[in-house]
């Protein structure tokens, strides 16, 4: 639900940046894209078109394209440009308010793909030994219901998850004692 929720969430801020880039690209580069849905004076290409699909389809896997879908898809971007544009008539994009939700969200999801780029790399790193998997097995056997060779995936899975958080946290540790870091307790006390 998180997963699908966040997807929506990136499908709406890549199609409203979408729109607005399209919206302040020239007129020749616009020229040379066929133009498949235009608002006002934002455009979209049927390039990007597809791209925001198949983002749309990747967000939600339980989705079917199909013709009536994509024709949702369509009345769905005109609406949101529409809504888009009055509320940039209103200035709302410029409040403080709105700049800083943009500023967290741009943070938190490049935070999210440095993360998932980083667990990748070191998942290649983690290796889990027979022995530890007797080991823990041993350790726990009070919680397993059933023998060592029902449940050896299981426990596979929470060792290799126990050492990717142990190597992520070290290299989040590596990155901050290679940072130049100060901090005024003054100030933050409010002394």
């Amino acid at each position: 639900m998180i997963r699908k929720y966040l997807g929506v969430m990136i499908l709406a801020v890549l199609t409203a940046l979408s729109f607005y880039l399209s919206g302040c690209a020239s007129e020749k580069a616009s020229e040379k894209k066929e133009i498949v849905i235009q608002v006002n004076a934002s455009k979209i290409s049927l390039e990007e078109f597809n791209d925001l699909m198949k983002f749309e389809a990747y967000a939600d896997p339980e989705m079917d394209v199909s013709d009536e879908t994509r024709e949702q898809f369509i009345q769905y971007l005109i609406r949101k440009e529409l809504l888009i544009q009055e509320a940039a008539r209103l200035k709302l994009d410029t409040k403080k308010d709105f700049v800083l939700t943009i500023e967290k969200y741009w943070e938190a999801t490049l935070i999210r793909n440095l993360l998932e780029l980083k667990t990748v790399d070191l998942k290649k790193k983690v290796l889990i030994t027979e022995d530890e998997i007797e080991a823990y097995y041993s350790k726990n056997k009070e919680d397993f219901d059933q023998p060592l060779d029902q449940v050896r995936a299981s426990i596979k899975d929470i060792l290799e998850s126990e050492k990717l958080e142990a190597k992520l946290e070290e290299w989040t540790q590596s990155l901050r004692d290679a940072a130049d870091i100060n901090i005024n307790q003054t100030l933050i006390s409010g002394k």
